[in-house]
């Protein structure tokens, strides 16, 4: 994966947040901001909940503002019931974490999630629809030491404290309307008391008073006479009433929309209108507090609240329009899928929007949709891979194989209108009950046309609305509300800044006429192509394996994609499937399938380093080789298992294992086998201090290679002998033993080992007192580090040889330029670091009278110049 990064980062600047932050201090929550913060600090999680628009995001939003000037910053994650894989993703996404973003199973890498998240350090935000499971096992399994903070409408259960919003005190709720809406009038107290305390409806009503310049009385008086409704959705009302109808019918696009967000560009397209002007009006509603902006790959993105959301779905529900403008929300989307098809940053831009449109499309029946929108994402050059959605793609997939049941992660859940009743607290911030309403304030008066939106009179220009069930108002009851396309409400005049797009930006007309083919080139059908990825092929069949219920196909396919993924070198995906082919295979009970998949998973475990579970699948393996008789496997096995016990220190037991590989390579008479395990050995015999056994298996072994023309073992074989000499401290033979090996390397050209055995060398010269042979054996070495640019090793070899020309006075100059050019390399090595420091020291008692080397050319003359006498030689 490019080093990218993906809207879904970690802020560590308050703007960058994905949430607007609000404006100024925030007012009347001191205590509570206290008592999360308190938690936080502790590492502790908690949940915040409360009524919607009682203003928890802003809560959330404050602290995260807070947290991002911290090293870690903060990963803030809005979510919709969002499953526990997604998560996972996410994160991937956040930290470009390329094993986990590429994974179709990213459950199977929660341990390197779970790494990575403590190493970053970042205050995590949890904000919508939380999934309580979800959000217990992300914390339980990948966030247990961090400070997770759980924005919710409802009290949930989990290993979290709960504590919840309530309304603000009068005083609180006057001086963020005044901050808000500027200039006021008469009637501040009246409307304050109206706005019933909550922070959603008093900013909507401060906006709508600061956009029209009228007095707070005014607004009140615009209010519909409802009693019982809850302020937020009388606040709506009036402020939607006064909107021009431009404005009016953008708001209505926005919540005919499957997320109520999108970029300007999206909007334009679904409109057909400019994106300037778009923007344009987007601007104005949200400085009316109706839409939120924030930005994504250096764009606006907008979005509704959860509650104007609802509201505009409700207004299109009882106009019948709903259905249709989703329909060409779904052209239009396609139509931007296509359109951005070479820009990665829109596409990942809209992904969010792309999956929703797939699952409204599915559960209308029509699987059509995924399909074209996962055949572009594919087509859209390395764009899935690249920028880490491997994981969302997948779901397309499964909305166009089967059923939308099988991939629940983006199921669209209408936001609830929870609304608390008036009551005593003893606690400001913490509030009672509250009473349901209807999100789509439909009546249940028990009509036998359920499916219809409630609408008793349409002979007027009003939408009159049945009466919403309550227990404190009258059912046969009604008010009214103005209809949303034009209609006057309570003062509907322009403003000047309006009327500049008035006439461009009338949105509901023009998508009545929205006609894809205006705004891009008319598309052709999308056929399924054959595809040229093999791992894309098995992955598409291994879908329809789960969906089919075909578990030994989905463990044979499985194999076949780690398989594929070790020759393209993806060694930690190949982990993961290998792992879930396994727990298959051991439900099916199938030993074969068992035993070649625990086999290359042990071996890709161990080459990886993961060598705790390269023991477990070992020594399994090895146990089911021997139930079934499988030689082969059970040798295979053994030598993996000694290489891991190795690995770990641990030298008796992998001597153990290693002579039992040796036997079963004997008793099969496979002699390139023996040489291998033997040479293995020998490393196991010289670390648990047996240096005399470790000559004997390295002598048998030197000579089985040389009789079986293996040149470059041939060559390994004798620097193992130098290195028991050199244990042995017989440093003449060790020379002798390192030189033959540097002449096989230089043969078969393996310029790592050229490097290894030149090290050898210098340090076995140093041993003998040979110092000029030493640093020339040193610069030769640097000399090849410096051609493979291999960083590791460039410090390395500076550090040996700089211990040795520090030493020499004369030598200060060129040790310094060594150690020099060796920081720019690592500037935070010790090691270079306190040669830095000798080389100063030394410079303080320097003697007048010594000359200091000249210095020729750079570093990598210098070592260049000594590996010239080597080519010559």
């Amino acid at each position: 994966m490019a080093d990218l990064t993906s809207h879904e980062a970690a802020a560590h600047e308050a703007h960058a947040l994905p949430v607007m932050l609000p404006p100024g201090k925030l007012v009347g929550r001191d205590a509570i901001l206290a008592r999360v913060y308190s938690q936080l600090k502790e590492n502790k999680p908690i949940l915040v909940y409360g009524a919607s628009g009682i203003g928890k995001t802003a809560l959330a939003a404050t602290l995260a503002s807070a947290y991002t000037e911290l090293p870690g910053g903060v990963l803030w994650l809005n979510v919709s019931n969002t499953p526990f894989p997604e998560l996972l993703a996410r994160i991937g996404r956040a930290y470009n974490i390329k094993e986990l973003v590429g994974s179709d199973n990213p459950v199977s890498l929660v341990a390197l999630a779970m790494s990575t998240l403590i190493a970053a350090k970042p205050l995590i935000v949890l904000d919508g629809q939380i999934n309580a499971q979800a959000a217990s096992e992300f914390i339980m399994r990948c966030a247990d030491k961090l400070p997770v903070l759980l924005i919710n409408d409802q009290e949930l259960t989990g290993p979290w404290t709960n504590i919840a919003l309530g309304k603000l005190e009068m005083q609180a709720a006057e001086t963020i309307f005044t901050h808000l809406a500027s200039d006021q009038g008469e009637g501040l107290d009246d409307l304050i008391r109206a706005l019933d305390g909550i922070p959603f409806a008093i900013t909507v009503a401060a906006g709508a008073v600061r956009a029209k310049q009228q007095t707070p009385a005014a607004f009140l008086a615009a209010l519909p006479k409802r009693p019982g409704v809850p302020a937020p959705l009388l606040t709506l009302t009036a402020a939607f009433g006064m909107l021009s109808s431009a404005l009016q019918g953008l708001l209505l696009l926005m919540g005919a929309s499957f997320r109520g967000e999108a970029s300007a560009e999206l909007f334009s397209l679904i409109a057909g209108a400019p994106e300037e002007t778009i923007a344009q009006a987007l601007n104005g509603l949200m400085q009316q507090h109706l839409v939120e902006r924030i930005e994504r790959y250096g764009k606006p993105y907008y979005r509704l609240h959860a509650l104007t959301y609802t509201f505009a779905q409700s207004w299109l529900r009882g106009s019948g329009r709903l259905d249709g403008l989703q329909i060409k929300i779904r052209d239009a989307t396609l139509a931007y899928a296509r359109k951005y098809s070479g820009a990665p940053d829109r596409l990942a831009a809209e992904m969010d929007n792309f999956l929703a449109v797939a699952r409204w499309a599915a559960e209308q029946g029509d699987r059509e949709i995924a399909n074209q929108l996962a055949l572009m994402l594919m087509q859209a050059g390395d764009f899935v891979n690249a920028r880490g959605y491997v994981y969302e793609l997948l779901l397309l997939r499964g909305l166009m194989a089967s059923s939308t049941s099988a991939f629940p992660a983006y199921t669209d859940v209408q936001p609830a209108l929870l609304f608390e009743e008036d009551q005593d607290e003893d606690d400001a911030e913490e509030t009672g009950e509250s009473e349901p309403f209807e999100s789509d304030f439909e009546a249940e008066s028990g009509d036998e046309d359920a499916d219809e939106d409630l609408i008793e009179d349409e002979s007027d220009d009003d939408l009159v609305v049945d009466d919403l069930d309550d227990d404190d108002v009258d059912d046969d009851s009604q008010y009214v509300v103005p209809l949303p396309f034009g209609v006057t409400g309570a003062d509907n005049d322009e403003d000047e800044d309006e009327a500049d797009f008035e006439d461009e930006l009338d949105i509901i007309g023009a998508i009545e006429d929205f006609d894809e083919s205006e705004a891009l080139e008319e598309s052709e059908a999308i056929s399924t192509p054959e595809s040229s990825d093999e791992i894309t092929q098995m992955r598409a069949a291994l879908v329809q394996a789960r969906q089919s219920g075909n578990r030994r196909q989905q463990a044979e396919l499985l194999s076949s994609i780690g398989k594929a993924q070790v020759e393209r070198g993806q060694e930690t995906e190949a982990i993961s499937t290998y792992a879930e082919a396994i727990n298959i295979y051991e439900t099916l009970d199938d030993s074969p399938g068992l035993l070649a998949t625990q086999e290359a998973l042990a071996a890709l475990e161990l080459k990886t380093e993961n060598i705790a579970a390269a023991i477990l699948h070992a020594s399994r393996g090895v146990e089911l080789a021997e139930d079934i008789g499988n030689d082969a496997s059970q040798r295979k096995l053994l030598t993996t298992l000694g290489d891991a016990r190795q690995q770990s220190g641990e030298s008796e037991a992998a001597i153990q294992a290693y002579t039992e590989a040796l036997d079963l390579a004997r008793t099969a008479d496979d002699q390139p086998n023996v040489a291998l395990i033997l040479y293995k050995l020998g490393y196991a015999q010289l670390d648990s201090g047996e240096p005399n056994d470790a000559i004997k298996s390295w002598e048998v072994a030197l000579t089985a290679f040389r009789e079986q023309g293996r040149r470059d073992y041939e060559g390994r074989a004798l620097a193992a002998l130098g290195t028991a000499s050199g244990e042995l401290e017989h440093w003449t033979e060790a020379s002798r033993f390192y030189n033959s090996a540097l002449h096989i390397a230089r043969e078969t050209k393996d310029g790592d080992e050229e490097m290894l055995r030149l090290t050898d060398l210098g340090y076995t010269a140093v041993q003998s007192h040979q110092l000029g042979q030493a640093v020339l054996r040193y610069r030769q070495a640097l000399h090849l580090a410096y051609v493979s640019e291999n960083r590791a090793n460039i410090v390395s070899t500076t550090v040996d040889l700089g211990r040795l020309l520090v030493e020499s006075q004369r030598h200060l100059d060129i040790t310094e330029m060594l150690v020099n050019e060796a920081l720019k390399v690592d500037g935070n090595d010790r090691d270079l670091k306190r040669l830095k420091e000798r080389i100063q020291d030394e410079r303080e008692v320097l003697a007048p009278e010594i000359q200091q080397a000249p210095v020729g050319g750079t570093a990598q003359d210098y070592a260049a110049n000594a590996y010239a006498l080597l080519e010559n030689s």
